[in-house]
């Protein structure tokens, strides 16, 4: 064997040393990697699920009913004025047929007292949700992603014979990681759900499935 052919294999053994010395190292760090990239889009991502679920719950106290876009529910946090009730607990005397005396009833007065803009009394109730910093039309797409859009819907169900609204917004893995999914797919198709999702269609909840 010529010192020429010695030196080539021993090049090509240094290369295949170092490419099996960098695939080892990747799969170390690969799935630590993801999951710090995973840890910080999530808590992103439900972030803004918890800002739309406030705005959700002040849209349904002033007009009876979920909204069933998210644009409708920046546009409320935007523009809209929201009255502000005066909650006080009180009580009267009541006449009552089994003990044949008046008795003390206790009873829950609201009185309507003004209003304000929406956003501010969404920020009095949170303000960790709606800083003073936050550009409301970040609530438009979801996180991270290429411009992609929360879907939301929203229902009217029955429990133990009472009429339920409801609502659902989620928030997929497809884009929440859309300019990484090629290269993480393997751990984001192995992650517990494929949708983040605060409320439910079915079940008249408004937790998010983070929880």
């Amino acid at each position: 064997m010529t010192p020429r052919t010695i030196l080539y294999l021993r090049v090509a053994l240094g290369v295949i040393a170092v490419l099996f010395a960098f695939r080892i190292y990747r799969i170390i760090m690969e799935p630590i990697e993801f999951q710090k990239i995973k840890d910080r889009r999530y808590e992103a991502v439900i972030l803004q699920l918890e800002q739309l679920r406030e705005a959700q719950l002040a849209f349904k106290n002033e007009y009876g009913m979920y909204a069933s876009e998210v644009s409708t529910l920046v546009d409320f946090i935007k523009n809209a004025e929201v009255t502000i009730v005066e909650r006080k607990d009180s009580s009267f005397m009541q006449y009552n047929k089994v003990y044949q005396i008046d008795m003390n009833k206790d009873t829950i007065i609201y009185r309507v007292i003004g209003s304000a803009p929406a956003l501010t009394k969404l920020r009095n109730q949170r303000e960790d949700l709606f800083p003073e910093d936050l550009n409301l039309d970040d609530l438009l797409t979801i996180k991270y992603s290429q411009d992609s859009t929360f879907k939301m819907g929203t229902a009217v169900i029955v429990k133990n014979g009472i009429k339920v609204p409801v609502f659902e917004i989620k928030a997929s893995n497809a884009a929440i990681f859309s300019e990484s999914y090629g290269k993480y797919e393997n751990y984001i198709k192995r992650l517990k759900y494929s949708d983040l999702i605060v409320g439910s269609l079915t079940e008249p909840t408004l937790s998010g499935n983070w929880n």
